[in-house]
C-alpha cells in the first residue's frame, strides 16, 4: 500500500509500481555515490595529515622564512682570522633577495672586543666570533675580578678550529719530526723558541698551557720557563715566523697551523708546521652571544650556525678546519695521520695567560727589612744574620729586571718617635743605574741600622697600606718581609687586629701580596704564615744559614703563581 501525504490528490496518472520502485532504486545508487564521494574526501583529508607529520608523530615546524631570509638583521665581530670565511658563508646564504634583513660583518681583533668587554663597554655586536674560545672566558674572568658590571655573554657551538703548532725551516723542522719534538722539547730547552704575546694571540696562551701540562703542572718549573720565554715575546704572529725566518740556530715560532698557511702565501716563505708529539692544543672557535638577545635574534643565530658548520669548503679555503678538527685535505700531523688535535679548555688557558701577565710584568717591591738587635746574633762561625741577608738581598736585587721598581724600608721599634718602621731608599726603576746602586749599598749596610726590638705588625700594615695608596695598573705589587724574630711592640696591633685590617684592605683589583720570610729558628713562623695568606702572599723559613740566599731569590722569582706555586 502506497501512503499519500492528506489533503494530497490522487492524479489519474499516477506511477505505477514498477515506477516508483525503479525511482526508488535510482535514488539509493546516487545516496551511494554520495557517500563514497565523501570518504574519498575524508581518506584524502587524512592522508594528507599524515603524510605532513614527522617521524614522531608530532607536525613539521614551518620553515622560519620560506624566503631563505635570516629572521633578523646581524651585526657580527669576528676576529681577522675569521672574517673572510665568514664573509663568503654568508654570501652564500639561501636568499640574495635585497628586502631581506642585513648582516654586517666587523672584523677586530679578539683581544681589543675582549678587552672592551671586560672594561665594561656595551658590545655593538649580536654575535662575536673571536678566534678561540679563551677570549669570552678572559673577559668573563677579567670583569668578575675587577668587579666590572659586564654584559653576560653566551658561548655558543664550536664552528671552527686550528691546530697549535711549531713553524720551522725545512731543516729544522725534518730534524724535530725524527725526535718527536713537542711541548716537552720546549721545557728541555731542546730548541729556541719565539712566542707572539700572549695577551693579544691565543695561539700562545694555548702554549701556555700546554706547557704547564708538559712539566706536570710544576709551579716553579713553569714559571722559570716562561721567564727564560719572555726575551724570545714579539709583538705578533707575524714578527715570530718572521724571526725564525731569519734566525742563524736552530728556532721555532709557536702559532697556528691557519696563521702559518697565510704567512706563506703573503710572504711566500718556505716555513713548515711541525705538529707537537706530546701535547696537541687546539684553538677552538666559538659563536658568542648575548644572554639578552631578542628570539628572532637567536633564530638568525641559529641559521648562521648551521650555515658556519656546512660551510667546510670556505672554511678550508681560509686555511681553517672544521669544529672537529680533522685535517681537510693533505695537512697532516708529524705522524702523517691527520688527526685532529686536541680542544683546551678555555677557563684554563684564560688562567694561563693571567699567571703569564703576573710572571712577566714588572714589580713594584718594598723590602721591608727587620733591623732588631737579634739580627746580630751569629749565624756562623764568622757571619751574623744581617750578614748572610745583606749578601741575599744584593743577590735578589741583581735577580729583577731593570723595568721593575724597588723600595727599601726597614724596622725595629720607635725607630722615627713612636713610629715602627723607616723608608730609607724610595721608590725608582731598577733600570736607572744610579737607584740601583743605591740600593745595592743600602742593603750591603743594613748592619749599620740594626738597634732596638721587633716592631712587626705595625710596619706590615704601614707596608701594605702605602701600597695600596700608591698602587700602580699593570705592575706586580708585593712586600718583601725579611725578619728573625716575633712582633714585640705591646703597643701596637695585636696579630687578630692586623689580619682583621689587613682583610679590610684586600681589593682583588689591587692585590697587594706579602712574601714573608723567617730566618732562623727564633721566627714567628705562624704568623708569618698567617700574614702571607691574609694577603694571598706565601711564607718561608730559611732554618739554615745556606737557606737564606735560596729562599729569597725563590720568593722573588716566584711571585706571578702566588698563592699557588706548591
Amino acid at each position: 500500500m502506497v501512503r499519500v501525504q492528506p489533503n494530497t490528490p490522487i492524479s489519474s496518472d499516477a506511477p505505477t509500481r514498477a515506477a516508483v520502485r525503479a525511482a526508488q532504486r535510482r535514488r539509493r545508487s546516487l545516496l551511494l555515490l554520495g557517500v563514497i564521494l565523501v570518504l574519498v574526501v575524508a581518506i584524502a583529508v587524512v592522508l594528507g595529515i599524515f603524510l605532513t607529520r614527522g617521524t614522531g608523530g608530532e607536525p613539521e615546524q614551518e620553515p622560519a622564512s620560506t624566503s631563505g631570509c635570516l629572521p633578523s638583521s646581524l651585526r657580527i665581530t669576528a676576529d681577522p682570522a675569521l672574517a673572510g670565511a665568514l664573509e663568503a658563508i654568508v654570501a652564500d646564504l639561501p636568499s640574495s633577495d635585497a628586502d631581506c634583513p642585513d648582516v654586517t660583518i666587523v672584523a677586530e681583533d679578539s683581544a681589543a672586543t675582549a678587552a672592551a668587554l671586560a672594561a665594561g663597554s656595551a658590545p655593538d655586536f649580536d654575535v662575536w666570533v673571536p678566534d678561540s674560545a679563551m677570549w669570552p672566558a678572559r673577559a668573563t674572568g677579567q670583569a668578575e675580578l675587577t668587579g666590572v658590571d659586564a654584559a653576560d655573554l653566551v658561548v655558543g657551538a664550536t664552528v671552527a678550529s686550528t691546530p697549535v703548532v711549531f713553524a720551522a725551516t725545512a731543516p729544522t723542522a725534518a730534524a724535530l719530526e725524527s725526535a718527536g719534538a713537542g711541548f716537552s722539547s720546549l721545557a728541555g730547552r731542546a730548541v729556541a723558541a719565539v712566542l707572539p704575546d700572549p695577551s693579544t694571540v691565543a695561539a700562545s696562551s694555548a702554549a701556555l698551557l700546554a706547557l704547564q701540562t708538559a712539566v706536570g703542572g710544576d709551579a716553579r718549573a713553569f714559571t722559570a720557563l716562561v721567564l727564560g720565554l719572555d726575551t724570545g715575546v714579539v709583538p705578533t704572529a707575524a714578527d715570530a715566523l718572521a724571526a725564525v725566518s731569519a734566525a742563524t740556530t736552530p728556532t721555532v715560532a709557536v702559532t697556528t697551523e691557519q696563521a702559518l698557511r697565510k704567512y706563506g702565501q703573503e710572504t711566500q716563505t718556505p716555513l713548515v708546521p711541525v705538529y707537537p708529539a706530546d701535547v696537541k692544543p687546539a684553538l677552538s672557535v666559538p659563536v658568542v652571544t648575548l644572554a639578552e638577545a631578542p628570539t628572532d635574534t637567536l633564530e638568525a643565530v641559529e641559521m648562521l650556525t648551521a650555515a658556519i658548520a656546512g660551510g667546510g669548503g670556505h672554511l678550508a679555503e681560509f686555511g681553517l678546519r672544521a669544529a672537529a678538527g680533522t685535517a681537510p685535505d693533505a695537512t697532516t700531523d708529524a705522524a702523517g695521520t691527520g688527526a685532529p688535535a686536541e680542544p683546551i679548555d678555555s677557563a684554563n688557558q684564560a688562567e694561563a695567560l693571567r699567571t703569564w701577565q703576573m710572571l712577566t710584568a714588572p714589580s713594584r717591591m718594598l723590602s721591608l727589612n727587620d733591623v732588631s738587635g737579634s739580627m746580630l746574633q751569629p749565624a756562623t762561625a764568622d757571619m751574623r744574620r744581617i750578614d748572610l741577608f745583606e749578601q741575599a738581598a744584593v743577590r735578589a736585587v741583581n735577580s729583577l729586571s731593570d723595568d721593575s721598581s724597588l723600595a727599601t724600608w726597614v724596622f725595629s721599634s720607635r725607630r722615627i718617635g713612636g713610629q715602627d718602621w723607616q723608608e730609607v731608599v724610595p721608590f725608582g726603576p731598577l733600570g736607572d743605574p744610579a737607584h740601583k746602586q743605591r740600593t745595592i749599598d743600602t742593603a750591603n749596610g743594613l748592619d749599620s741600622l740594626v738597634g732596638g726590638g721587633t716592631g712587626l705588625y705595625d710596619s706590615v700594615l704601614a707596608a701594605v697600606q702605602y701600597m695600596r695608596d700608591t698602587y700602580v695598573p699593570g705592575q706586580v705589587h708585593l712586600v718583601l718581609l725579611n725578619t728573625d724574630g716575633v712582633n714585640e711592640d705591646d703597643e701596637g696591633l695585636d696579630l687578630p687586629e692586623l689580619l682583621a685590617q689587613l682583610e679590610t684592605l684586600r681589593d682583588p683589583a689591587k692585590p697587594v701580596a706579602v712574601i714573608a720570610i723567617g730566618y732562623g729558628p727564633d721566627t714567628d713562623q705562624s704568623a708569618l704564615e698567617q700574614i702571607a695568606a691574609a694577603t694571598d702572599g706565601a711564607a718561608y723559613q730559611a732554618l739554615q744559614p745556606t737557606d737564606i740566599g735560596t729562599v729569597l731569590i725563590d720568593a722573588v722569582t716566584q711571585r706571578g703563581c702566588r698563592p699557588n706555586c706548591g
